[in-house]
């Protein structure tokens, strides 16, 4: 029962109410951008007119429920949403293929940045002097990353977050660092390769995902420049939509799917074999008893099985799972007294960016959904663990956003940033437009009031007002094309592949027409040999094609 009676309300009292409330957000949003001007509404195009105060965006550190494990980024003031606005205007410089869409380690990533790492400590400290030297750390490693002189993009901010992959890679036996096929080189940062090769000491698999989104020969070059680059790294891909067709990832008509991907995700067990047999490799000798290996890789045979996918949609899904796996309680506090039950477990850790597929991959492993998955970043909130056999674990890390020097552009087009928070959108369909002819793969046709529509020039926000208009998409004041909608529309597309944007290692286009040869030999090669496996002559004759790829070739030459 109310201790008190419902008192009257009136609307002279609610507008009073709405007044106070107003001129709150007004004096907080001051505080927070001096330049920003309280009599500017909201413009047409539906961009929010004053500063978002999405969870995923403020500064403010959160100390306890959920928004503990939030990711925290720096926001963009109102003077720069504008001058990228009027940018974006400006008429698009098409890239060549070699400028545009192909990238190397140092196109990505510095020497001088890093990733902060876990200071040393003792059993003998407590909870709060572990924590508090590990805050102490953390902010200096901000104050050196401010005073960098390298121009640093978004990366993660809240040590909450942090804690969780150093957890993950305390407790893990093996880590398995899940990458984006389509851009691989911004997955993987080298220093976090150095911190879990040489900082840990502990093996490390590279995982090539989604590999059913681009050609045979691109996961080919990529997998032998990373050989190049880091000569012991171990490489496997994997992919959950199973495509027998050949991809041309740099054709026109490739570059847009005109189907979404199938409701029904396929478990392509010869993959996850693939994976296990990766791991075995690097297993600890005294630990290859443990989980019977052969055994575990038998188990997953050619059948494919298949699983309604509930996020191949339009609109995002968080995808409850069949059974809610919980946080391990067990493994965080291993994690916390830095134990490692090696005599009951071999424990795989996936670690990664958001949106690389770390959830997925370990649904396709157990062969349905025990981890919920959806297209936001950052939708896995604490490191969780489950079992595939009673020796056998996964550990399943949160993504976290690591300091990298690619501009914020390609890490929303990445899906490193949640679309539907971003502020101003049109630098990354700018970005795009630059390298991928956006306006033929949408077949999008010059305003009506154009004085030469055959030789139009195109810029990124004609490209998302052509879209807004095609897609029928208006404001519902003054029946505008919503360009704020039409654009977020066209990064969410990039994100589902539906949209393809894949770069390649350096020198990749100067010998395009080699390497497709190759990657086509590759495949008649994998198909005879899983058709005369039991045939030696015929496997012996099949040359690897790593061994005979344009880089291996150019080593020759170079010697």
């Amino acid at each position: 029962m109310p201790l008190h009676r419902k008192k009257p309300f009136s609307a002279k009292q609610k507008k009073m109410q709405l007044l106070a409330k107003r001129v709150s957000k007004r004096d907080q949003a001051a505080r927070e951008d001096p330049e920003w001007d309280f009599r500017q509404r909201p413009n047409e195009e539906g961009a929010p007119g004053g500063p978002q105060t999405a969870h995923a965006q403020t500064a403010k550190p959160a100390t306890d429920g959920r928004n503990k494990l939030t990711s925290q980024f720096d926001k963009l003031s109102r003077v720069e949403i504008e001058d990228n606005k009027k940018r974006s205007m400006q008429p698009l410089h098409r890239l060549s293929l070699e400028d545009g869409l192909t990238m190397s380690f140092d196109d990505a990533y510095s020497a001088d940045v890093d990733i902060p790492v876990r200071p040393e400590w003792t059993y003998g400290e407590s909870k709060s002097v572990v924590e508090g030297r590990e805050a102490a750390y953390f902010n200096s490693w901000l104050e050196r990353l401010r005073a960098s002189d390298e121009e640093v993009s978004l990366y993660e901010k809240n040590l909450e977050v942090w804690r969780q992959l150093w957890r993950v890679v305390e407790i893990s036996d093996i880590l398995l660092l899940i990458v984006d096929v389509r851009h691989p080189v911004l997955h993987f940062p080298p220093s976090l390769y150095r911190y879990i090769t040489e900082t840990t000491g502990k093996p490390l698999v590279v995982v090539l995902n989604k590999t059913d989104l681009v050609a045979e020969n691109t996961v080919q070059a990529w997998m032998h420049y990373f050989k190049q680059r880091f000569p012991a790294v171990v490489l496997t891909r994997f992919c959950c939509y199973r495509d027998e067709a050949l991809v041309d990832d740099t054709a026109v008509a490739s570059m847009k799917m005109r189907r979404q991907r199938p409701r029904r995700r396929t478990h392509d067990s010869r993959l996850v074999g693939d994976l296990f047999a990766a791991c075995r490799s690097v297993c600890e000798t005294d630990k290859l008893g443990l989980v019977g290996w052969e055994d575990l890789i038998a188990r997953y045979t050619d059948k494919v099985e298949e699983e309604e996918d509930s996020d191949s949609g339009d609109e995002s899904s968080d995808g409850e799972p069949d059974e809610p796996v919980a946080p391990n309680e067990d493994a965080d506090e291993e994690a916390h007294h830095g134990e490692r039950v090696s005599s009951k477990y071999v424990t795989l850790g996936l670690v990664g960016h958001p949106n690389v597929g770390k959830s997925t991959i370990i649904n396709s492993i157990v062969r349905r959904t025990v981890v919920s998955t959806s297209r936001t970043p950052g939708h896995t909130k604490h490191f969780q663990t489950i079992h595939v056999t009673p020796t056998l674990r996964l550990c399943d890390c949160p993504g976290l956003v690591f300091p990298c020097v690619v501009g914020r552009p390609m890490q929303v087009l990445a899906g490193l940033y949640n679309i539907a928070q971003v502020q101003e959108p049109y630098t990354s369909v700018q970005y795009l437009a630059e390298r991928v002819p956006v306006e033929r793969v949408l077949a999008l046709h010059p305003p009506a009031d154009a004085r030469d529509p055959e030789n139009f020039v195109w810029s990124a926000w004609a490209i998302c007002e052509a879209f807004a208009i095609d897609r029928g998409f208006y404001t519902s004041r003054g029946a505008r094309p919503d360009v704020y909608r039409a654009s977020l529309h066209i990064l969410r597309w990039v994100l589902d592949g539906r949209i393809l944007l894949s770069f390649k290692p350096p020198g990749f286009f100067r010998d395009f027409a080699y390497l497709k040869e190759l990657a086509k030999e590759e495949t008649q090669a994998s198909v005879r040999s899983s058709d005369s496996a039991s045939e030696s002559s015929d496997t012996e004759s099949i040359q690897p094609i790593a061994q005979k790829s344009m880089f291996a070739l150019l080593d020759e030459e170079n010697c």
